[in-house]
């Protein structure tokens, strides 16, 4: 974003403007789209049954509980490409590039440990010390933050997407070996749990997590360079959600042929195999590409999707204590499906309220207290 106080504003920190200054909405419904996906996928887990956890209905959300840490991470990369685009446009010098990226990754990694802390915190010390050190997703964020400002920087006035398409090869091609591999105990997990490792502490490592935001770098520049001109814009988006049903489909066909064609040790390093990458960027591939054209269809009125994404980082600071927290303990595993999604209505309903009074109040009530400050200082 033009500001580091902006780039806070979202769990991604994208602006959604090109090297011309010219918006970019699917962007910001994107993030929306992953904010609802979010707060489905955390209120069904912690409000369903145990023995409600079954059956067609429940598979379906938990395909779509696998879109949103993906698609912030993917945005990450995006949200890169866009702004680096707009500096170049600009003329900014690579070092300064660098630098913003490396300040606003840092932010958002500091901000994920500050969560943490108020989560534990929250739940009277729960977890021990691994609890205040767990890899997230705001750390992965962080992470993936300071890894796209040293590879996808500009040098001398060249993008490098090259570059990340091949260490986004790296991370996903080690995904399944390194990403749930232990390490030894003389290590310290606390930073070994960014590069892989065992959960609690290792949620989204790099290996293959990293990747994600990599391959959203490229995507971004071509999302960018598509924006100059119309029909331009409009074949790429096109492509972009036929490749992404291109790319369903392959998988899908793989696995009526043979359903474990990989054998994995586990579910969760099959979630780290190349066959559930594919699949999930396929998905938001298509959802990218319907996005495009129903911003398209609808520019100019209210978005529920884009306003979430814009206060997406607030969205989800808020959301995790209506879902998990001690206050509504009594709400944990007591609902079937239905009542459940009537809470998680309620809950997006309830978020919307929020991010709408954050864009409305958040600024003025910034600046009356950065007046009130100055005048105490000046006293």
């Amino acid at each position: 974003m033009a500001t580091t106080t902006t780039s806070a504003q979202n769990l991604t920190t994208a602006k959604g403007s090109g090297a011309r200054g010219t918006r970019i909405p699917v962007v910001d419904w994107l993030r929306g789209l992953a904010v609802v996906l979010m707060i489905l996928a955390h209120g069904m887990d912690a409000w369903l049954l145990p023995e409600a956890k079954t059956g067609f209905v429940y598979a379906l959300i938990r395909v779509a509980s696998g879109i949103p840490a993906r698609l912030f991470l993917f945005l990450v990369g995006v949200s890169a490409a866009i702004q680096i685009e707009s500096w170049l446009g600009k003329g900014m010098a690579s070092a300064s590039m660098r630098g913003r990226l490396l300040k606003r990754g840092g932010q958002i990694l500091a901000l994920g440990y500050l969560f943490r802390l108020q989560e534990w915190l929250l739940s009277h010390c729960y977890g021990g010390w691994e609890a205040l050190f767990r890899v997230d997703i705001l750390n992965a964020i962080g992470v993936s933050m300071l890894m796209v400002a040293l590879v996808a920087t500009p040098r001398r006035g060249h993008r490098q997407i090259l570059p990340c398409l091949l260490l986004a090869a790296v991370f996903l091609g080690f995904g399944t070996s390194i990403g749930p591999a232990h390490f030894p105990a003389w290590l310290p997990r606390p930073l070994t749990s960014y590069l892989g490792g065992q959960r609690p502490m290792a949620w989204f490592p790099l290996f293959p997590w990293g990747a994600w935001a990599l391959l959203g770098v490229a995507v971004g520049h071509c999302w960018v360079a598509a924006s100059v001109e119309e029909q331009r814009q409009r074949r790429c988006y096109l492509l972009t959600l036929l490749a992404g049903a291109v790319l369903v489909a392959g998988v899908t066909a793989v696995r009526l042929v043979d359903p474990s064609i990989i054998r994995y040790p586990s579910e969760v390093v099959r979630q780290m195999g190349p066959g559930i990458f594919l699949h999930r960027l396929g998905l938001i591939g298509m959802t990218a590409g319907f996005g495009f054209f129903w911003c398209r269809l609808v520019q100019g009125r209210f978005s529920l999707l884009c306003q979430l994404g814009r206060t997406s980082l607030l969205v989800y600071w808020v959301h995790i204590e209506f879902c998990y927290g001690s206050m509504v303990h009594s709400l944990r595993d007591r609902f079937h499906v239905v009542g459940a999604a009537v809470l998680v209505a309620m809950l997006t309903a309830l978020m919307l309220g929020l991010s709408l009074a954050k864009t409305r109040y958040g600024r003025p009530t910034l600046d009356w207290l950065r007046a009130r400050f100055r005048s105490l200082r000046l006293a």
